[in-house]
């Protein structure tokens, strides 16, 4: 595998990576529901997808 191939396969992993959070925290968002979010060496917290979700793609969280 070369070189380029490399960062082409990178940047679709990427991108496949994005759109499965985007999608995962939308579906979360309409039906009200939480996600659990690391807080680096404090632990974990849970906290509302909805406000992940308008807060990381400044939309407003989408209903049924």
């Amino acid at each position: 595998m070369s070189s380029e191939e490399r960062k082409k396969f990178h940047q679709e992993l990427i991108s496949g990576l994005e759109l499965a959070e985007y999608r995962m925290l939308r579906d979360k968002a309409m039906r009200n529901q939480t996600i659990i979010q690391g807080e680096g060496t404090t632990g974990w917290r849970e906290v509302s997808a909805r406000e992940v979700f308008e807060k990381m793609y400044n939309q407003p969280a989408p209903t049924f």
